[in-house]
């Protein structure tokens, strides 16, 4: 759905007086994914957080309501437990959720904590062995996709982006996929604050422009 909604607005909101103008085609005119967003404050650490449009910051009581809400009990416990742990987690939590996209954003802020590449690839290591205690449990397999970092004295940003997925049988050849979903995770240091952002979405998506946008 949002794929389709960045195309309609890239083909098509885009001035006519541009396209005949003599000076001829100019992209910098075009609306672009990041244009359709929207800040949201995450008041306690002083941070502004820009989201697609339609997002809704969620409460505790309206979480557990949504999880609920999952009919799939295995898939109803990985929401759940991934949840509950942040009970045991330093930092603020905040939730949102979009209905239009089907998208749950998690965002935990940290302590302070300047990292390095070498500190990405331990972050890496941790996630692989959290997400493979979740699967004996679940079924639902982490297929990492893409594993990024970049890095200098002013900014840290640590990318990962998995593709879950949990089959109807153990048998691979004749396995049927039952549930796919994609998350995208983003460690960032900057300005003495650490926090990490979490997308849980049903499509693929670069949430990279809206990283780009947030402001400390």
């Amino acid at each position: 759905m949002i794929e389709r909604i960045f195309l309609v607005c890239f083909f098509v909101l885009v001035s006519c007086d541009k396209f005949s103008s003599k000076k001829g085609f100019d992209e910098n005119n075009l609306v672009k994914p990041e244009d359709l967003g929207e800040y949201h404050k995450l008041k306690k650490d002083n941070i502004k957080v820009y989201l697609p449009e339609g997002f809704t910051k969620l409460s505790d009581v309206e979480i557990k309501e949504f999880h609920k809400q999952i009919k799939d009990e295995k898939t109803r416990y990985y929401f759940e437990q991934v949840y509950e742990a942040q009970r045991f987690i330093k930092g603020n939590f905040y939730n949102f959720y979009s209905d239009a996209y089907a998208t749950e954003v998690a965002i935990h802020t940290l302590p302070y904590m300047p990292f390095d590449k070498g500190s990405a690839k331990q972050l890496l290591y941790y996630l692989r062995k959290d997400h493979e205690k979740y699967q004996k449990i679940t079924k639902i397999f982490h297929n990492k996709i893409k594993a990024t970092y970049f890095g200098d004295r002013s900014l840290q940003i640590f990318k990962a982006s998995y593709r879950l997925a949990r089959y109807n049988s153990s048998d691979e050849q004749e396995a049927i996929r039952d549930f796919e979903m994609f998350k995208t995770i983003y460690l960032i240091t900057s300005k003495r604050k650490t926090f990490i952002i979490n997308f849980l979405s049903p499509f693929e998506e670069n949430f990279d422009p809206f990283i780009r946008k947030i402001k400390l």
